[in-house]
């Protein structure tokens, strides 16, 4: 039996309204999001900088290339990375929006630890073996110089490839910086007779690169026996005691008769 009702059918032209009144309203908000984003709400007002020691911010943020007043999305992020990174004293740097107006820029410096000789000037080197400046004049720069290095053709900024400096370094960064600053010279032109040298012109002999910690451990231990500049030499490059030289008292000369 047919059906008394006929099936409902949606009206094509209906239909058609329906879309084009989504499209617009989607366009509309799309519209009002775009403006909203470009207005001066998102202005960026502060640029905050953490971790500089080395640099005032104003010389951070001019390394970034951002400034105030930029619309915090068009600001380009890793573009202002890595213009920071191309200074050498510059180790690693993050850069993030904090919405709705601020940028921070996290920085983490290199630090000086030594020097290296080169053609009558002295290479400024960082804790991670990077090139960090050249320098001539030695008088405000208490860093120990490390001997035995090739510098091949590093530059500012770049990796020296010698694998005896990471020896050299290791040594270093393994000391407390009240050791650190009494130490005049590190050699390692021999990785298997490393000797090291104070301001105080005693000799400490390492030997070679294992052990680290412990011999600088051990080494500690004795300087704080406090024996007033009276070591020669220290030899720790076994395991078990050290041994040590002091220097012989000078013989006074008798009265004469």
């Amino acid at each position: 039996m047919p059906s008394l009702y006929a099936a409902r059918q949606s009206h094509p032209k209906k239909r058609r309204w329906h879309v084009v009144q989504s499209l617009f309203f989607i366009f509309v908000f799309s519209l009002a999001v775009f403006v909203f984003l470009q207005s001066s709400f998102f202005r960026v007002k502060a640029i905050k900088v953490n971790g500089n020691k080395q640099f005032t911010k104003a010389e951070v943020v001019a390394l970034t290339g951002l400034q105030q007043g930029l619309n915090i999305f068009k600001a380009n992020l890793k573009q202002a990375e890595e213009k920071a990174v191309l200074h050498p004293m510059v180790r690693q740097v993050e850069i993030i929006r904090d919405l709705p107006d601020t940028i921070i820029i996290n920085l983490t410096e290199r630090k000086a630890i030594g020097l290296v000789a080169q053609n009558g000037n002295f290479i400024v080197m960082s804790e991670d073996g990077c090139y960090l400046s050249k320098v001539n004049n030695l008088s405000n720069i208490n860093l120990p110089i490390i001997t035995g290095i090739d510098l091949g053709q590093a530059g500012p900024g770049q990796k020296v490839a010698d694998g005896k400096l990471k020896t050299a370094l290791d040594y270093l960064m393994t000391m407390p910086e009240n050791i650190r600053a009494a130490v005049s010279e590190i050699n390692v032109s021999d990785l298997n007779n490393i000797r090291m040298f104070t301001i105080d012109k005693a000799e400490v002999r390492f030997g070679d690169a294992k052990r680290i910690g412990d011999k600088i451990k051990l080494y500690q231990e004795v300087i704080n026996q406090n024996y007033q500049n009276r070591i020669q030499y220290m030899d720790i490059s076994y395991r078990g005691s050290p041994v040590v030289k002091f220097i012989e008292p000078k013989k006074q000369d008798k009265p004469q008769q």
